[in-house]
């Protein structure tokens, strides 16, 4: 008989970042609520949350960890979660979804191995910073938190500040010697998939096959695609171009390249691909949306996607 927690439900959670902005802050009542019905879930950036009010568990892949209020969580992206509330009542938390590994290369653009470091040490695993293991981080949080809900002058500068601070001061909870830790999960499949993401992440510039993801994840195609698209609601195909199209608009945003030469840089081997998803995922052409980004700076990209967005 399966383990009942072989069939539980984990989702993809899509954020889009603001452009200009190396973080997407979710604050306010809405986050003034109960907790404990959701699923495991993971994301496509680091998220740090802030716990206000309540206590209860953190679900970090299999492992249990306490919570209460003061807690910082540090969740990698790609590493399913979930918080179960205890006693069901309502707890404050704001979060911060943060491009952690564009934010620190551009920070130490003249020290690129230490930027690998760091980027390694922060997504090494998950983990929660209460306020007896160190006071300042979740005052480091606030102050952050609260540059992004203000918006005062030099709003932008300040916030690269604060998070530059805070990111350090979590990496040195991590030693430099610290490994990625191993997850284990009761899902039967979700690791394999994972490994598959991680993969397309790392190598989506590259002609990706589909033998490459199914020797991965140790499944038969039918198989890995219909897990796949289980777990991330979307498909294989779908997922390594929505990449290349981040990183289309990216190139389209802060480069001069010509559309030609973005498409090839992303990825994409022939111009009417790189078209083609273009359109589907953003809704307009490369030149079209390269003209209306520089109005619209401040706006996160609109993808429309069939990815579940966010919460």
């Amino acid at each position: 008989m399966k383990n009942h927690l072989e069939k539980e439900n984990v989702e993809f959670r899509y954020y889009e970042i603001p452009q200009g902005m190396p973080v997407l802050p979710l604050l306010g009542e809405k986050w003034i609520t109960r907790y404990g019905t959701d699923p495991m879930h993971f994301h496509n950036y680091l998220e740090l949350g802030y716990c206000y009010s309540g206590k209860g568990i953190m679900h970090l892949g299999d492992q249990l960890v306490p919570y209460r209020a003061g807690t910082v969580i540090v969740i990698p992206r790609n590493f399913p979660h979930r918080t179960e509330g205890e006693d069901n009542n309502l707890q404050k938390w704001e979060y911060l979804y943060v491009d952690s590994e564009k934010f620190l290369k551009e920070q130490f653009l003249d020290r690129g191995r230490m930027a690998e470091e760091l980027i390694a040490r922060l997504h090494s695993r998950m983990f929660v910073i209460t306020k007896e293991m160190d006071l300042k981080v979740g005052k480091q949080m606030l102050i952050l938190l609260d540059e992004l809900r203000e918006k005062n002058e030099f709003y932008t500068d300040s916030v690269n500040g604060a998070l530059l601070s805070l990111l350090l001061m979590i990496i040195r909870f991590n030693p430099g010697d610290r490994e990625q830790e191993p997850m284990t999960y009761h899902n039967r499949y979700l690791a394999d998939i994972l490994k598959t993401v991680e993969y397309m992440d790392a190598h989506y510039k590259e002609e990706i096959r589909i033998e490459n993801l199914t020797q991965l994840s140790h499944l038969s195609e039918t198989h890995f695609r219909r897990k796949f698209s289980e777990y991330m609601k979307i498909t294989p195909g779908d997922y390594i171009n929505l990449l290349r199209v981040k990183k289309a608009c990216e190139l389209l945003r802060y480069t001069d390249c010509s559309i030609g030469d973005v498409g090839i840089q992303a990825g994409f081997r022939t111009d009417s691909a790189f078209i083609r998803n273009f359109r589907k995922f953003v809704g307009t052409t490369p030149r079209e949306w390269r003209k209306q980004s520089g109005k619209e700076i401040d706006n996160p990209m609109n993808y429309n996607i069939s990815v579940l967005k966010g919460w």
